[in-house]
């Protein structure tokens, strides 16, 4: 078996050529190119037609490479979408950080309970919930026929089929994890047209085969595009066994940490402690809190490189190694760290605003303080889905990016308490390859594609070598 995964996030888009045979998986990366949002009046948008450029420069690169490749999937960030109207995009998007979603939810909770929309969908409130983009644009009197999550747009720029994949859509509060379908009563809150709605479609499906012109354009041969779990967090969970008492932590711009249920969890407590209920490649649960993650750090370099050219990420984290004794807290969920742009400013402000510190500190100094917080951040968490799961968890098991953070992972094992397991850092273009190979058939099941893949991964982990548990205290103080 041989797939072609596109997997976007919110700093670059990849292609990446999977092989399985003989029980190994193997992989190559044909194509990178840069991702992010841009500025323009005001607001941040996704240039949405510059993706599409690199989707067929990435596609005729692989396939001319790669003559034998059986699929093609996608997966990108969620809650983010693109208008149809005559079959064409409205608009270039907004993305999820712009401050039209702030502005609205604020004015939604004014009149309205945020309460009604957890009972119906049990997604956590956030500003950026699809449903609340959709009310400004229905507020705004924007036309349009559809809407389309940003890689069911994808999908539909390379097939001519308009599908929303359930994965993706079940981020935005507009799906009922109960009755398996939207919900008819949040749209009326909205006043969305159920019609606007596009036929929902589900992980390991056929889309359609990519476009004769787009073929005859790029030279390559007719493949089908196939479902993925395509909202980038529900691949990588799917790539991970959990064994019963193990928590699991998708590490990168967002840190996302929660546990996999059968049924969703939607109750007056996980309500008040804002845990959300996505879904999963298997109709499972991804019950978790969506909390900030090296984001904060990935726009910190950015500012940190004027007085340091060069700085890399490594250095960063070797220095911030090097730092035992710290007592300085952020609240990494803090509004000020939310949004792109002068982040070292941001954070020397809310040091001041706390009474912590003022004057300038190292980059690994501040390095330390934002893993820290991190890790302070999770072990609130983690107490939380505790209670709310009625369980202990004795592991958490780290996927994406963020497993490569040796400093922050040993920290997190320090604060928590308990091992830290490391899954795969391409746990997203994995659980996307598990979608495409059980289209194949190459897998019956999900479990089945885990079990294989299981064997062939080698778990490194971190133990607790001193406790940071008691500086808890002091973390809250601050952030509270």
């Amino acid at each position: 078996m041989k797939v072609l995964s596109i997997d976007i996030g919110a700093s670059s888009g990849r292609f990446i050529v999977t092989s399985h045979v003989d029980g190994v998986f193997s992989y190559e990366e044909t194509y990178r190119f840069p991702n992010g949002a841009i500025e323009r009046d005001g607001h941040l948008y996704w240039d949405i037609d510059e993706i599409i450029r690199h989707i067929k420069e990435g596609l005729k690169i692989s396939l001319t490479a790669h003559r034998d490749i059986q699929s093609v999937g996608v997966d990108t960030w969620g809650v983010d979408y693109v208008l149809i109207k005559d079959g064409k995009k409205v608009a270039d998007p907004f993305a999820y950080r712009d401050i039209r979603n702030e502005e609205t939810m604020k004015q939604y909770v004014r009149s309205q309970s945020y309460k009604d929309i957890y009972n119906e969908t049990g997604i956590q409130r956030l500003p950026f919930n699809t449903v609340f983009q959709l009310l400004d644009d229905v507020r705004r009197g924007v036309e349009f026929d559809s809407f389309l999550m940003i890689p069911d747009y994808i999908n539909y720029v390379l097939t001519g089929k308009q599908f929303i994949e359930l994965t993706n859509l079940s981020t935005g509060a507009l799906y009922n994890p109960e009755t398996r379908s939207i919900s008819s009563s949040i749209l009326k809150h909205i006043g969305l047209d159920e019609d606007k709605v596009p036929e929902i479609i589900y992980p390991s499906m056929f889309v359609g085969t990519i476009k004769k012109e787009i073929i005859d354009e790029l030279g390559i041969y007719e493949i089908p595009v196939v479902t993925t779990g395509s909202h980038d967090t529900a691949s990588a969970v799917a790539s991970i066994s959990l064994s019963n008492n193990s928590a699991y932590l998708s590490s990168g711009t967002w840190s996302l940490l929660g546990i996999e249920l059968d049924e969703p969890l939607i109750s007056e407590e996980s309500y008040n402690l804002n845990f959300t209920n996505e879904i999963g490649l298997n109709h499972s649960i991804r019950f978790l809190k969506n909390i900030m993650g090296l984001f904060i750090v990935q726009e910190l370099k950015k500012d940190l490189e004027k007085i340091n050219p060069g700085l890399s990420f490594q250095q960063m984290q070797d220095e911030a190694s090097k730092i035992e004794d710290n007592e300085i807290y952020i609240d990494i969920n803090d509004d000020l760290f939310q949004r792109p742009y002068d982040m070292l400013e941001k954070f020397y402000a809310y040091l001041k605003k706390t009474n912590q510190y003022t004057g300038e500190l190292s980059y690994g100094k501040i390095t330390r303080i934002v893993y820290e917080s991190m890790a302070m951040k999770y072990l609130e968490e983690i107490k939380n889905l505790e209670k709310l799961s009625g369980k202990h968890y004795d592991e958490l098991v780290v996927i994406g990016g963020g497993s490569n953070a040796k400093c922050l992972n040993q920290i997190i094992a320090d604060t928590l308490g308990i091992k830290v397991s490391l899954g795969d850092k391409e746990a997203t273009v994995v659980g996307n390859v598990f979608a495409q190979a059980i289209y194949l058939k190459e897998f019956k099941s999900l479990d089945e594609a885990r079990s294989e893949y299981k064997k062939t991964l080698n778990r490194e982990s971190y133990e607790p070598k001193r406790n940071l548990e008691g500086k808890y205290k002091k973390y809250l103080e601050v952030v509270r």
